[in-house]
């Protein structure tokens, strides 16, 4: 598939703020669902603490144990959906484990404190018009790296080692790199204390 929507040159590539197109939700959610069987399985991470729960064919929540400095653990759980998978990243959310999956907010127990590498950001609310029409392309919260499918609509320019490249990259590029920052010496802990 091609890439459909805006693109800006700039000295140093392209900038993105795509309309991604979306996938064969019956391949999408065949492929999603085998990529992540082989990373769980290859990567023994039910054993390290982690956790899924399909939602529906095209959506699951995953959640990732962090580690403070001192040693503790705090799981957070990450919404990805496959609407434009794999032909771009998961869509990734981080969310709070209560009965809707609601999304968490800076400021919460559900949100990390992060001092993160310079390739990836968090925003909880973020807006992207396209430069040209005006039109929204994304509002809401930015799990901000490459390999989240909200990278692309939100006027960033990966480098072309950073591109999410289909037939290379799977969902367990977008977990690891979510794991990694997570870890230290990214993570801090909690935005605000958890209840026990």
């Amino acid at each position: 598939m091609s890439q459909a929507g805006v693109a800006l040159r700039r000295r140093s590539g392209w900038r993105l703020g795509l309309t991604l197109p979306r996938t064969d939700p019956e391949v999408a959610a065949r492929t999603l669902k085998r990529h992540l069987d082989e990373f769980w399985i290859n990567r023994s991470l039910a054993k390290k603490g982690w956790t899924r729960q399909p939602l529906d064919d095209l959506h699951v929540v995953v959640s990732i144990p962090a580690t403070r400095a001192d040693g503790a653990k705090d799981d957070y759980y990450v919404h990805l959906g496959a609407e434009y998978y794999d032909v771009y990243p998961a869509t990734v959310l981080l969310v709070v484990p209560d009965q809707g999956w609601s999304r968490a907010r800076a400021g919460s127990p559900w949100w990390p404190k992060l001092k993160p590498p310079g390739w990836f950001g968090l925003h909880d609310d973020y807006e992207y018009r396209d430069p040209q029409s005006g039109a929204l392309l994304h509002k809401g919260q930015l799990v901000c790296f490459s390999m989240g499918a909200e990278y692309y609509v939100s006027n960033h320019a990966p480098t072309d080692e950073q591109r999410w490249q289909q037939g290379r990259h799977t969902v367990a590029a977008t977990l690891s790199r979510l794991s990694e920052v997570l870890s230290q010496p990214y993570y801090e802990g909690p935005d605000a204390p958890r209840n026990p």
